[in-house]
């Protein structure tokens, strides 16, 4: 039905909620014989090898979560500085031997360790690159070659002729092969796609901002159009985001007439499983034309219930100065998913420092849609309870005072990380006020927006030497929780920060 029929995203919702009963009545049992692989290779397509000594960006991590590059400002990107930029979004920062099986660890983190997220390159104007769309390999740091040319322009007609895109430098396109996260998810994979498609941005816009290169988020534009470029039949792998990379004098001049791409890759497991629900959900959303593109972008949002925090109520703390965080290559390198922690306490300002680095809203063509609760379980200088988050003010509202680990581990389907961490964030959304102006763009765009929110509070974290991990919960029990400020709103993810055990770090 289109876009507009948001009935859609509604029953999708809906039938992918976790319950107690949901997660006992309907078990999924994982077949390790057929677990996709987590990277797309393309064995015919000519390829080219990427800088190796990266030099990662010494520039506070907490500094580049907060800076802003003009859009008509940016350095020239050469490869260099593009494979840094690549490499700290969704690069292999290492590998493990665990019995006769081999992780992988990527740069940013992903729900399962699944990796569904694939990055392409459309290069005009890096030097040292030869114009043309490729594929970025983060197993051996290659790019595959896919087309020859600047498809700058064609781009920017899939995304109403968008300005940033017109006078990138580059472009990137993150398309997410459902199949590797529908292995253990099924069908609610889809909102996991967007969760890690939003920690991958949240470290591409850190680095983009460290090396002085502009970055901007788009997701209205037309599906087709794109899918064609890429050689993706929008069901098994879909679009997802565009990012507008750095910024030239000259806009882009045409691009060639695009032919079908008949290169092949290496399937990524014996037996894939399609779900219809998701795909369905997809599907619906799609933008199919310049005038549904133009429908999005031209939405707006009814106003929200306005609650100003009243002196009383909000809570003000004092923030860590960046230069007290590590560098942001040093922070994405240490970057793992707290397996364990400790139940010991951060101190106030470090949960303040977390939450101020995370909640700006990204360089992006939709407005923010997500809003912030957190249970404190253990943070010196506050008291435990549940509180809101206000972006804005960057302030703190005590909701209800109380001991809540045991809830804060009930919540988020029962794993002690949520009662043994220090702090349980919480993101959520007015899923009906989303949909009303964007369609079922919408339900995409704010799981999107609670992913990189998520990613920058992993990024934060880690760079004051605390530990973070992304988790999924009972959804209605979650709203009730937090009710009545949370009426009408459903979580999106759960981040658990704290202090990481020592006997078991990842």
């Amino acid at each position: 039905m289109g876009n507009e029929y948001i009935e859609a995203a509604r029953v999708f919702h809906e039938i992918t909620k976790h319950s107690y009963t949901s997660v006992r009545s309907s078990p999924h049992f994982l077949d390790w014989d057929n677990k996709p692989l987590p990277y797309k290779i393309y064995p015919g397509a000519a390829s080219i090898p990427l800088p190796r000594d990266l030099n990662l960006s010494p520039t506070p991590a907490l500094a580049a979560l907060s800076s802003y590059v003009p859009a008509d400002f940016s350095a020239p990107i050469d490869t260099a500085s593009l494979t840094r930029i690549l490499f700290c979004a969704d690069g292999l920062t290492r590998q493990k031997r665990v019995g006769d099986d081999d992780y992988h660890f990527r740069a940013a983190a992903s729900a399962g360790a699944l990796y569904p997220i694939e990055i392409y390159l459309a290069a005009g104007s890096v030097e040292g690159l030869e114009t043309g769309l490729y594929h970025f390999s983060p197993a051996d740091l290659r790019m595959a070659g896919l087309r020859r040319g600047d498809w700058r322009s064609y781009i920017a007609d899939a995304a109403a002729r968008r300005p940033s895109i017109l006078r990138a430098r580059a472009v990137i396109a993150m398309s997410a092969i459902y199949w590797r996260s529908e292995w253990k998810y099924r069908a609610r994979a889809y909102r996991y796609c967007y969760w890690d498609a939003g920690t991958i941005l949240a470290n591409l816009l850190a680095a983009a901002a460290a090396e002085e290169i502009s970055a901007e988020v788009i997701t209205a534009f037309e599906d087709p159009a794109l899918e064609r470029l890429l050689g993706i039949d929008g069901d098994r792998e879909g679009m997802v985001a565009l990012v507008a990379l750095g910024h030239t004098d000259e806009p882009a001049a045409s691009s060639p007439a695009v032919e079908p791409l008949t290169l092949e890759t290496i399937p990524l497991s014996s037996n894939e499983v399609a779900y219809p629900d998701l795909v369905k959900m997809h599907r619906e959303s799609r933008l199919v034309s310049a005038d549904e593109v133009a429908a999005v972008l031209g939405a707006k949002l009814d106003s929200a219930p306005t609650r100003s925090l009243s002196s009383t109520n909000a809570l003000h703390l004092e923030t860590i100065t960046s230069e007290e965080s590590a560098g942001l290559g040093e922070t994405i390198l240490r970057r793992g998913s707290s397996r364990a922690f400790a139940q010991e306490a951060i101190a106030a300002e470090e949960l303040a420092t977390i939450m101020a680095a995370s909640s700006e809203h990204p360089q992006a063509d939709f407005p923010p849609l997500t809003d912030t609760y957190l249970i404190v379980n253990a943070a010196t200088g506050m008291e435990p309870g549940a509180y809101y988050y206000d972006r804005r003010a960057r302030a703190f509202e005590l909701l209800k005072p109380g001991n809540f680990r045991g809830e804060a581990g009930y919540l988020c389907l029962e794993q002690p990380l949520g009662m043994d961490c220090s702090a349980l964030v919480v993101y959520m959304a007015d899923l009906e006020r989303a949909l009303r102006a964007f369609g079922n763009r919408g339900y995409g765009a704010a799981h999107l927006e609670a992913g990189i929110l998520g990613g920058r509070a992993y990024l934060a974290a880690y760079s004051l030497g605390r530990g973070a991990t992304g988790l999924t919960f009972y959804d209605d029990d979650t709203t009730k929780f937090f009710e009545p400020h949370s009426a009408g709103k459903s979580p999106l993810l759960m981040v658990a920060l704290g202090v990481p055990s020592s006997r078991m770090k990842s």
